[in-house]
């Protein structure tokens, strides 16, 4: 019989982890609606021009909740699988939870400088990489985490190692499409935005290679048992 895994060192407890980074998370996403502008005295005259006029800051939200979201389901998902907290994880922590917490802002700055009426296109590029910047940072870390997890033995007995491994180069190959988004929005810009759009293309192709690369090793223990 197989040893049973050792007890967690006192303060290293994934349910305590957990609970306090689902605290940030949340307090993060609530974060993001106050960002969005609330239109002046003179706007409720014409709200419908005021509200488009913050259309950009609208979409802002839009997507910095879903990307919050996905991270803390990401995060939720792991947690549930682990028996113990490892040192590095719990350092990792610290990057994880103040990008998250900083992304409110970013989403504002960026917001607010597309709806700006002054043509700085130096300025609205940082701001841009700013938020992109977050996002990948973001991803960076849960794909650190899931790395970490694998390679330190903290996943329980019940855990999916292929399911792990397949959401740490999820997470990897998207920070590294938003990494890039941010670098060349000092260049182009707001174009950089349409890179964005290929993060469910690049989720897609890992998580096939991967299916592919699984089935390709169970293929021959089937051959040879037959």
């Amino acid at each position: 019989m197989s040893s049973p895994p050792p007890a967690p060192r006192p303060g290293m407890t994934p349910e305590r982890v957990g609970m306090f980074s689902d605290a940030v998370f949340a307090i993060a996403i609530t974060l993001l609606v106050l960002e969005i502008p609330r239109p002046a005295d003179d706007d409720f005259r014409d709200l419908a021009g005021a509200l488009s006029h913050h259309q950009g800051s609208f979409a802002a939200f839009v997507l910095a909740f879903l990307m919050l979201w996905f991270s803390w389901r990401a995060h939720h998902t792991l947690f549930d699988q682990l028996h113990r907290v490892s040192q590095p994880v719990l350092l990792l922590h610290v990057p994880l939870l103040l990008c998250s917490a900083f992304l409110p802002y970013t989403m504002n700055l960026w917001s607010e400088m597309s709806a700006a009426d002054v043509d700085v296109q130096a300025s609205k590029g940082l701001a841009l990489a700013l938020f992109a910047g977050t996002e990948a940072i973001l991803m960076f870390c849960q794909g650190a985490l899931f790395t970490l997890a694998l390679s330190q033995g903290l996943l329980n007995a019940h855990a999916s190692r292929r399911r792990m491994a397949t959401s740490a180069w999820v997470y990897w190959g998207c920070g590294v499409l938003w990494a890039v988004s941010a670098v060349l929005a000092f260049g182009v810009g707001e174009q950089s935005t349409y890179l964005w759009m290929a993060t469910p293309v690049v989720v897609a192709v890992i998580v096939l290679v991967r299916r592919r690369l699984a089935a390709g090793a169970v293929q021959p223990d089937v051959t040879g048992q037959t």
